[in-house]
């Protein structure tokens, strides 16, 4: 899409709707999040507010989220950019089966890349939404293991400020943010600037990343217009792997554990985005929300393997969405009952010129063009049977096209004999996806919840794309990833403790993965995850809380030549405390401490390999202190200097022989920011 084009319809847009503003002091919530009655809900759901966040001692997004039950977290650098979050026990699929929205818009694109969380403020977080288990229903494809539901604040709902904040620390960390937030009758509208470098932990790891958001909103009678304008660019370099190899005698995750090999390798991403929306009060009980987005990502990196060899890629993804929503109250045989109808309509758009063998690119190899088109159609409801059971039934069928082209330069430099031009690809799918759950509030504090939920999932661009067994580059024939699932839970909530208990099954038919021996993705033949969630909260007292988790996953292969086996990179046990106390001279401390166990190696499907990822434990503190206006933090990050990696591919011919991406030791962060009321 042309940017001017774009730029002068927003213009206009807003124009017309400031030429229509009326006063209007009662302004309608625009909800991000399509699962408003999340309290009557049949999954197992918290809430991360935005007073949790501040309190937290995690540094990062991937962090924060690692302290909840059901979730693990995989990165291969400490400032967080390229992390995994993984819900319920996918392994190296986890992006993939992981919805992460961005205020109910999709994150994950149709590509292998994993979700920037370092461009997403904690300043701007209002709340985050989790929701295990399958989200397939409202939100679409890859949402096997659920979605996360990152909210940002509503500048009608916060009082004007403005708020300037800083952070230095460990590895030449530098970080400025400014928000500011203004409503008045005729309009509100929040702004946040970020702008961070880092050295990184390890050897040719630098880091800077530069982004601004503006959020806008117009009230117009019963309802309102708004936008969202957004823009980021990062840099990054890339320090590889450190090398295990006892034929050699080498171990560089003792000789030289923050170095790097990879003196060449770099990537970096820019992204623009907008979303303009309508919302309207249809009347008292009904709305009607009618928006769309475009966003355009570029992509560039560079990996040079040594000895003349490496790879280039340069890729830029535009993706259009539509997605009309309409919420009702309508009753359903005399009870009362909340629906969402809607539709979504993604357009994508990938073009990639990339090189699989030299790093000095003259001409690119391989140009490929990708055209996706996403269309659905889904409801859901909500029917109180009676002041205690509430029943949730929802469906959508989802409708998949793919159009792939490989323009192939066989004069270019770095072109080989055993490359070619992939022949034209030209699918489609559809799918259904469901779920029928009940909730029966059976005492005071407590309920219990039972659902069955069928979910899909799409093969990406890149797993599309790839070598066949005669090292030939084609687009394979990939099928639809299914998932059925049951789950059971039961919690508890009163005034001091919150506590909550989940069970989950569920059997994968076509699960999609990559597979190491063939060097191929493949569809697998039967698997099943399957895990228990615990977790607790206790206010003890006005000055003392704490938090705790465990998680139990289990996933192996259930048919085929791996029947039995463990899916490598899940932990079979999670545990997760929390302390947040009050102490004296108005400080406060918060204390994080996460354990996660050994976990077989990213290729290790056979369970053969002798190794596992190792365990560790990470200790985290913050101290605060409000000073009038002014706000001051210190965090200690991996306070017990631990010296560990939770992401490592193991050698299928070499034995003993592995890659590791070390994470950081120790570190230390001190952070300001003054309130500008």
């Amino acid at each position: 899409m042309n940017k001017t084009i774009l730029t002068a319809s927003l213009t206009a847009a807003l124009s017309l709707t400031q030429s229509l503003v009326l006063a209007n002091d009662e302004l309608m919530l625009v909800t991000a999040s399509r699962a408003d009655a999340l309290p009557d809900l049949a999954a197992s759901v918290t809430i991360i507010s935005a007073e949790d966040i501040v309190n937290s001692a995690a540094k990062t997004l991937p962090e924060l989220l690692s302290s909840e039950v059901g979730i693990n977290t995989r990165s291969l650098f400490s400032h967080g950019s390229s992390a995994s979050i993984d819900l319920r026990g996918f392994g190296t699929t986890a992006t993939q089966n992981t919805l992460i929205l961005l205020d109910g818009r999709r994150l994950n694109d149709i590509d292998l890349s994993s979700v920037n969380f370092a461009a997403i403020l904690f300043e701007n977080i209002e709340r985050i939404e989790i929701i295990r288990g399958s989200g397939s229903v409202l939100y679409g494809d890859g949402a096997t293991g659920g979605v996360i539901n990152i909210v940002t604040k509503d500048p009608r709902k916060t009082k004007n400020y403005t708020k300037l904040g800083l952070i230095n620390g460990s590895f030449d960390h530098r970080e400025l943010n400014l928000s500011s937030s203004y409503a008045n009758e005729y309009f509100a509208a929040t702004a946040n600037i970020n702008s961070q470098e880092n050295d990184g932990y390890r050897d040719n790891n630098n880091f800077d990343q530069n982004s601004a958001q503006v959020d806008l909103r117009v009230p117009l009678v019963g309802g309102e217009v708004y936008t969202k304008i957004g823009v980021f660019e990062q840099n990054t370099r890339l320090p590889g792997h450190r090398q295990v190899n006892p034929a050699t005698l080498t171990n560089e995750l003792v000789t030289d554990r923050s170095g790097s090999s990879t003196l060449n390798d770099w990537a970096d991403e820019s992204t623009e985005f907008v979303t303009l929306g309508y919302s309207i009060d249809l009347n008292d009980n009904d709305s009607l929300v009618v928006d769309a987005g475009y966003r355009r990502k570029r992509q560039r990196s560079q990996y040079d393997y040594g000895f003349g060899f490496g790879a280039y890629s340069d890729t830029t993804l535009e993706t259009l969405s539509f997605t009309p929503r309409l919420m009702l109250d309508k009753e359903l045989a005399g009870h009362s009952a909340d629906w969402l109808l809607g539709v979504d309509l993604y357009l994508y758009d990938y073009n990639s010129s990339r090189s699989n063998f030299k790093s000095n690119i003259v001409k690119p190899i391989h140009q490929l063009d990708v055209k996706q088109e996403s269309l659905a159609v889904y409801g859901q409801t909500t029917v109180e049977l009676t002041d205690k059971i509430f029943i949730t039934a929802g469906m959508r069928v989802q409708h998949v096209s793919q159009q792939a082209r490989d323009d192939y330069n066989s004069t270019a430099t770095g072109a080989s004999i055993f490359d070619s031009q992939a022949a034209d690809m030209n699918r489609s799918d559809t799918e259904e996806s469901y779920t029928l759950g009940v909730k029966y509030l059976f005492a005071k504090h407590w309920s219990v919840y039972a659902r069955l939920d069928r979910s899909a999932r799409f093969g990406t661009v890149d797993e599309l794309f790839e070598f066949n067994d005669s090292f030939v580059q084609v687009f394979s024939e990939l099928n639809p990833q299914l998932s059925r699932g049951v789950e059971a839970g039961l919690s508890f909530d009163n005034t001091w403790l919150s506590s909550s208990l989940s069970i989950f099954y569920q059997q994968l038919t076509d699960e999609i993965r990559f597979n190491p021996t063939t060097f191929q993705n493949i569809n697998l033949e039967d698997t099943e995850h399957e895990g228990i969630e615990l977790s607790a909260t206790a206010r003890l007292n006005d000055r003392l809380s704490i938090t705790t988790g465990y998680t139990y996953l289990n996933a192996e292969f259930t048919e085929g030549v791996n029947a039995s086996n463990t899916i490598p990179l899940i932990p079979e046990h999670t545990y997760n405390v929390s302390l947040l106390t009050h102490l004296p001279f108005e400080l406060k401390a918060t204390i994080n401490w996460n354990y996660v166990s050994s976990s077989y190696f990213a290729n290790d499907l056979t369970n053969t390999f002798g190794q596992k990822i190792p365990s560790y434990q990470t200790v985290d503190l913050k101290l605060s202190k409000e000073i009038g206006l002014l706000d001051l933090a210190l965090q200690v990050n991996n306070v017990l200097d631990e010296e560990y990696f939770n992401y490592a591919v193991n050698s299928t011919s070499t034995a003993g022989k592995y890659n590791a991406y070390p994470l950081a030791e120790r570190s230390f962060y001190f952070s300001a920011s003054y309130l500008f009321e």
